[in-house]
This record gives C-alpha cells, sequence and structure tokens, in this order.
C-alpha cells in the first residue's frame, strides 16, 4: 500500500491533466451511477483521484464524501470542487478501511477504477458493504486485465511487472469480471446490473444492492 500511495502522490498532477480517453464510455457510466442516486444520497467514492467525478456528480446527491488515500489527489480534488463552486463535496485522504468512514452510513458506495488497485479486493468489497445502509448501492467500475485475450494479457502483465520495479505504476490485479461479480455476491450483495466497455482493457461496470 504505502508504494502505491507515493506512486499516486508522485503523478497526482500529471494524472489531474490528463484527458479522459473514453469520454463517451464515461458519461455513459455517470448516467448509470446518477440513475441510482436522488437528491437526499450520501454518496461515499471510495478512490476519488483527482475529484473529477465527485465534483460532476455533486448536483445529483446531497452529499458527497470523497476519499483517496493520496493526500495529493485529495489535495487537487479540494482544488477542483473550490473552482467549481461545489459546496456539498467533502474530500478526505483515507483507504476504505479508515475508521473515519462510519459504517452503514452511506447510500451510495462506489468505486470507479479502484477496487482492482486494492491488496485484497474481496475485502475491499465486504468493507463496502459494511459502509453502505442496508437497501443501498455499491456501484464498481473496474478494468479487468484477466478478461484481456491471452498474449494481450501476457504483454501487460511484462509491461506492468517492469514498470513495478522502476517505480513507474502501481500494484494493480490482474482480475476478471467474473471474479468481481462473484466476490460483489460472496460479501452479501444482490446483481443489479452488469455491463462490459471493451477497449484495450475490458472494464466491467456493475452496480449490486445490499439487501435491506
Amino acid at each position: 500500500m504505502s508504494k502505491s500511495v507515493r506512486f499516486w502522490n508522485r503523478i497526482a498532477e500529471k494524472y489531474a491533466q490528463s484527458p479522459i480517453k473514453d469520454m463517451k464510455g464515461y458519461e455513459a457510466t455517470l448516467a448509470r451511477v446518477r440513475a441510482h442516486l436522488t437528491p437526499d444520497d450520501h454518496l461515499l467514492e471510495l478512490g476519488c483521484g483527482s475529484g473529477s467525478t465527485a465534483v460532476m456528480l455533486a448536483g445529483d446527491a446531497g452529499r458527497i464524501t470523497a476519499t483517496d488515500y493520496a493526500g495529493e489527489m485529495v489535495a487537487i480534488g479540494q482544488r477542483k470542487a473550490a473552482e467549481a463552486g461545489v459546496e456539498n463535496v467533502t474530500f478526505l485522504q483515507a483507504d476504505p478501511f479508515d475508521p473515519v468512514l462510519e459504517p452503514g452510513a452511506y447510500d451510495v458506495v462506489m468505486g470507479m477504477n479502484f477496487y482492482h488497485l486494492l491488496d485484497d479486493m474481496s475485502a475491499g468489497l465486504t468493507r463496502s458493504v459494511e459502509l453502505v445502509k442496508p437497501g443501498g448501492y455499491v456501484i464498481a467500475k473496474t478494468p479487468c486485465l484477466g478478461d484481456a485475450p491471452f498474449f494481450k494479457r501476457l504483454m501487460l502483465k511484462t509491461i506492468v511487472g517492469v514498470l513495478q520495479l522502476v517505480g513507474k505504476a502501481p500494484s494493480v490485479g490482474f482480475v476478471t469480471g467474473d471474479t468481481v461479480e462473484a466476490q460483489m455476491k460472496a460479501a452479501g450483495l444482490e446483481i443489479v446490473e452488469r455491463s462490459v466497455t471493451d477497449g484495450m482493457v475490458p472494464r466491467d461496470f456493475i452496480i449490486a444492492r445490499r439487501p435491506a
């Protein structure tokens, strides 16, 4: 975890300035998230990065708590919210297991391009279920490197491994979409919808519900 924190802190400004590569897909994902938000909801975003998603969803929820374990990312998010005049988003430097996050306090818990970065994805999903209210939603969009074709997957493992050795890549899990869904179900969630976005790496988007 500590190496990944250093990595994300180091690249925070560059990351924040990078354009979204698939804007159409990103906007479609936001639309699906908005369909499960109400103006009274308290949304918790895990791994918020530079805060763009939280700021864009600010008008669709009552409150948003956006967390990231990289302090530089949190600072950029705070700056973006201030520049946009957004007042209902609170940025916190925290990981999913931080005791500052109160169990059962959130209507929606969301991790975008996040759960595959955890050392233990299953534990992260289980913690997400603890944090969301009964009847609330856990939303995950996950790059599924394990679903890439064999030779592409082999190439990616080699490239990522080399980059990690020189500190140019964080810890990354080569998970599959089926694994993400299975672990969400094992954590006690009911799958509401699932879709896959094609690209160099398939990305699974899953909305699940904690039973009331």
